[in-house]
């Protein structure tokens, strides 16, 4: 008779048939007892001690063999009273160490049953030594928000356990020396937005908010400080008990928005000081979001959900950028600022924000993150060229104080564009249009917002406008007239 061999750690359930086997001192026709089945591990026995002991979670195979009819399936036991059925034959066990406890020793019992329901009576074993490992708590610093944060902190972290990630049970951060609350361990990004001030003076309150998600998770969290260095700290615990080390991030700080109006600025240091001039001779109050000061460190890592969240504190956003490329860590992508900042800029307006941009477009501009955020379907193309000289201006094409803007010299790399069905034509170039160039000469429109068709709620311009700005006087009087008197809804 061919023998059968099993290999190692395989995973077959023979479907022999029933048999009967004759016996020299039984007479023909006459049928024996039926024979219980026997059980075999693929380990005989693991002898480990100390720091090799096993981990927690550990892999097992076994099979079962009967003279006299075929093996249907197994039961399991840790303690040879309770058993599992199962038809598997091998798994991956995930033992639980007692509490308090960093080590174990856990007896596995199989037993093989067969066709006719009859089972091993010697059941195999085998002795697990284990020692508990304990879990890693890791914030992930290279993403995490820096320099002066209006407002909001987003961070990344990761939680894991050599036993198998399974075996974390818990997660717990606080803020500088705070209480410790309690997370979903999965939740691997998280977001702290400040909280409504409920008195002034030092100390905040925040809520939390995981991943993309728009509701919180956590309100009232304490332990930040406005003004101040904050440094959120994160731990984990395991099944066994086993706490991770605390992992902290680093030092940020952390400011409260003190007004309704933000000005964003992702263009030079000379650009940005120019509009806080024309805002201060206004009189505006306004906090700064200086995308490119200090190569960049306000510069959200994540556009959603942080700048998201920073726009969601205020009711004004002004927004000027150029067309220089940056690149976004997360999805890789690489174009203009403001492309990046598009999709949280629409959410803000669609809110009922209300936000005036002023950028421009490069030659090889991908306009797909600009149409549908912005009231524009693209900007002309054409052949040739065109230019605005000093002697000639950008003409408000709607009733009010609006003014005309000069440019104090030839200006090139010009970009009409054009408007969104939903539009406002608001602003016409005089251009000069040279070697044969065609198209309109839009290069600023608004939009009403949906809510109410009587309030304008976004100014957009596809021009520098700081480039026509060779009357200051001229510039406070169109943002007075747009910041303070359109948007005062």
């Amino acid at each position: 008779m061919r023998s059968i061999r099993y290999p190692y750690f395989t995973l077959a359930i023979l479907g022999l048939g029933l048999l009967t086997v004759a016996s020299p001192s039984c007479d023909r026709g006459e049928a024996n007892d039926n024979r219980a089945p026997e059980t075999h591990l693929a380990v005989k026995s693991i002898e480990r001690s100390g720091p090799d002991r096993l981990n927690s979670k550990v892999e097992m195979s076994w099979y079962g063999t009967d003279i006299d009819g075929y093996v249907t399936g197994y039961e399991l036991s840790l303690d040879g009273q309770n058993w599992k059925y199962s038809q598997s034959q091998d798994s991956t066990f995930l033992f639980a160490i007692p509490a308090g406890s960093d080590t174990a020793d856990i007896t596995l019992y199989v037993r093989a049953i067969d066709n006719l329901g009859a089972k091993d009576e010697s059941p195999a074993t085998l002795i697990f030594p284990l020692k508990n490992a304990p879990p890693v708590a890791e914030i992930d610093q290279s993403s995490q928000s820096l320099g002066n944060a209006l407002g909001v902190l987003t961070y990344r972290w990761s939680a894991t356990d050599p036993d198998g990630n399974e075996t974390i049970a818990g997660a717990e951060i606080r803020f500088n020396n705070g209480d410790w609350h309690t997370i979903d361990p999965k939740q691997s990004m998280l977001t702290f937005v400040l909280e409504p001030d409920q008195g002034g003076g030092m100390g905040a309150t925040a809520s939390m908010f995981y991943g993309n998600a728009l509701q919180a998770t956590l309100t009232g969290l304490d332990g930040l400080q406005e003004n101040a260095s904050n440094i959120l700290q994160v731990r984990i615990q395991d099944i066994a008990g086993a706490q991770s080390a605390i992992d902290s991030a680093l030092a940020v700080q952390v400011s409260r928005p003190s007004s309704d109006l933000l000005f964003v600025s992702g263009q030079t240091a000379f650009v940005t000081a120019q509009y806080q001039g024309w805002m201060d001779t206004l009189n505006l109050s306004y906090d700064l979001l200086d995308l490119n000061v200090n190569s960049g460190e306000s510069r959200p890592y994540f556009w959603n959900p942080t700048f998201r969240h920073i726009l969601s504190q205020y009711d004004r956003v002004l927004t000027v950028t150029n067309s220089d490329n940056a690149l976004d860590p997360v999805t890789g992508a690489t174009q203009p600022l403001l492309a990046h900042m598009a999709q949280a800029l629409q959410n803000f307006t669609g809110q009922g924000g209300k936000l005036m941009t002023s950028t421009a477009f490069g030659p090889n501009t991908d306009f797909s993150p600009f149409v549908g955020s912005f009231p524009m379907d693209g900007i002309v193309s054409s052949s040739g060229q065109v230019r605005l000289l000093p002697d000639s201006a950008l003409v408000p094409q709607v009733t009010g104080p609006f003014p005309n803007l000069h440019p104090a010299s030839i200006l090139i790399g010009i970009s009409p564009l054009v408007p969104s069905a939903d539009a406002e034509i608001f602003y016409r170039a005089q251009l000069t249009k040279l070697s044969g160039w065609q198209g309109d000469n839009v290069v600023g429109v608004r939009r009403k917002y949906l809510g109410n068709p009587a309030h304008i709620n976004e100014v957009f311009f596809s021009m520098e406008l700081h480039r026509v700005a060779s009357s200051s006087s001229d510039m406070n009087a169109l943002l007075e007239q747009i910041l303070v008197y359109d948007f005062n809804w």
